[in-house]
């Protein structure tokens, strides 16, 4: 057993087995990945040939060295120094066997592989971008011949569009080739995985139904049909043929890759034995029937991707109604007291969440909040704190007792990655005093009536709710006098952006708090004329809520 032995880098000290053709590069198809720079993509490779194990260089940028000397191609022997760029490895193998030895005994394995992973030789290609024609300038037999593909074509194209759905589209695709060419063996239909950027054997079936598991894309040619989009005839170079030996330039298998508006999609490989061959005229056939399989394909994509999309469309549905399950449906009406409320969510759903209800006959509580990040995620955090918080706010001595709890349990989940803002108050409505406790939320404001004044309540300010242990919450008290707004927000309102970049900020929301009466739906009316004209009809990033309580003169 032959062996490539790393000795520098991450790989040092791992043996490569050298039983097929084997490739080195920084791309993730190659069997010894160097992730480096200065390494190219597909940088060399190491091929069985009749004279041995042969080292190649594909062209790359630094070079591929056997004993500190530049080589495109070098019979490898063992004992050799091997550099690809600056990783060396060692070639190994038994000494009692010569690198030829190596070579006739990789050709006799190669016989019982199904598929063929041996060096190849291209005997002809087609660019498979270039519409194909059929219809040549020759006589009768050229004009009969184009004919049966063109009807070959017809038939191709009619059976494989009866499906949507990928997997049944693989298998017609697999199965209609071998109706298309008669003298095939096997057929293999490759299809891109856009997570790995590899090329993904769907199907590899045989003329007489047998699934084969093992049938890689040959690797030498990868960057030729894929990276490069041609159609290629080729002929494996090293297999012992006996009596049915190749003639030169006899093509045993075809690849087309199946191109979409200039993207590879997938690789359509067709394989028959050495008894016949394929000819040019054959690839440009396997080419136009690769072009409307990768249409097809594409079809069956978008298909897929449109079912997901409505799917998760009313996925979303659902969730926007249940979340909008956990806001008010209406709020305490209290002689004296006027409550206002907007929530609009960036999203189908979001992390706000405001909450306004009777504690007791004489006291309304008022929660808002925000959880940390947008979307679904922030939204189920958001229906269990808001119930969470609501519950301790009938229970707790007071808002800061609220908060604390609720921070307790968020912090005993062990979520440290998410955290809640939240501004908790009781309103006591003989009084009209408000006690209230912030948990790192956006400060609250009060608009009074009598002098146009605004005051920004920051003290009892303390830490977001999830985030330390026994964190102390302060409360502080402020008494509403007849025409008095409290408003209470979250950062969406002062975040919202304009189409440069800039930010509402707290200058531009006090300003439209002072710019008119202090009932609250007239505060609550030009708060978001502030943040629409400053948007200039950019999107909306964040979530906007507002909750006013007004107190009548």
């Amino acid at each position: 057993m032959p062996w490539l032995v790393a000795l520098d880098g991450g790989l040092a000290g791992r043996r490569f087995p050298l039983e097929t053709t084997f490739l080195v590069g920084r791309g993730p198809f190659n069997h010894a990945v160097l992730d480096d720079v200065r390494i190219s993509r597909q940088h060399a490779k190491i091929a069985h040939e009749v004279d041995g194990l042969v080292v190649y260089d594909l062209g790359s940028s630094n070079g591929t060295y056997v004993n500190d000397n530049a080589v495109k191609r070098h019979i490898l022997t063992p004992g050799d120094l091997v550099r690809f760029g600056p990783f060396r490895f060692r070639f190994e193998a038994d000494p009692a066997e010569s690198s030829s030895t190596i070579g006739r005994r990789a050709k006799q394995e190669e016989m019982t592989r199904v598929g063929f992973e041996a060096p190849t030789k291209i005997v002809g290609e087609t660019d498979a971008q270039v519409p194909q024609t059929f219809v040549s300038a020759g006589g009768l037999a050229d004009l009969e011949e184009a004919d049966r593909r063109l009807r070959t074509l017809f038939s191709f194209v009619h059976a494989i569009a009866v499906t949507l759905e990928p997997s049944a589209l693989v298998d017609l695709i697999a199965d209609n080739l071998f109706q298309s060419f008669p003298s095939s063996t096997l057929a293999a239909v490759y299809v891109l995985d856009k997570d790995s950027d590899t090329m993904e054997a769907k199907r590899v079936r045989t003329r007489d139904g047998r699934e084969v598991p093992h049938y890689p894309l040959p690797a030498e040619l990868y960057l030729e049909i894929v990276q490069n989009g041609k159609a290629l005839l080729s002929t494996p170079l090293s297999l012992d043929w006996d009596d049915d030996r190749p003639v030169p330039g006899m093509a045993l298998l075809m690849h087309a890759p199946m191109v979409y508006r200039g993207s590879v999609l997938g690789v359509l490989n067709v394989r028959c034995d050495p008894g016949s061959s394929f000819s040019q005229g054959d690839l440009d056939l396997l080419t136009a029937l690769a072009s409307h399989a990768a249409l097809a394909l594409k079809n069956t994509t978008l298909h897929q991707e449109s079912l997901e999309q409505q799917r998760l469309q009313r996925d979303l549905s659902l969730a926007q109604q249940i979340q909008k399950s956990f806001l008010p449906l209406s709020l305490p009406e209290a002689a004296g007291l006027t409550f206002v409320a907007e929530y609009h969510p960036a999203y189908s759903v979001g992390g706000d969440f405001y909450d306004v209800f009777w504690q007791a006959p004489e006291r309304i509580g008022c929660i808002i909040g925000d959880v940390s990040g947008k979307g679904v995620a922030a939204a189920l955090l958001m229906a269990r704190v808001s119930s969470d918080l609501r519950t301790a706010m009938l229970t707790a001595t007071g808002p800061a007792a609220a908060l604390s709890r609720v921070n307790r349990e968020l912090v005993a989940r062990g979520q440290h990655d998410i955290f809640v803002t939240a501004v908790a108050l009781t309103i006591h409505v003989p009084t009209r005093k408000i006690t209230l406790a912030s948990a790192g939320h956006m400060p609250p404001y009060v608009r009074r009536a009598q002098n146009g004044e605004l005051v920004r309540i920051e003290e009892g300010a303390s830490s977001p709710l999830g985030l330390f242990d026994d964190m102390p919450y302060d409360e502080t008290e402020v008494t509403l006098t007849p025409g008095d707004t409290v408003v209470l927000t979250t950062d969406g309102v002062h975040e919202a952006t304009n189409p440069s970049g800039d930010q509402l900020g707290f200058e531009g929301v006090e300003r439209a708090l002072r710019a008119g009466r202090s009932e609250p739906h007239d505060v609550a009316e030009r708060i978001l004329a502030a943040v629409r004209d400053h948007a200039m009809g950019a999107p909306q990033y964040d979530d906007l809520t507002l909750v006013l309580c007004g107190t009548t003169h």
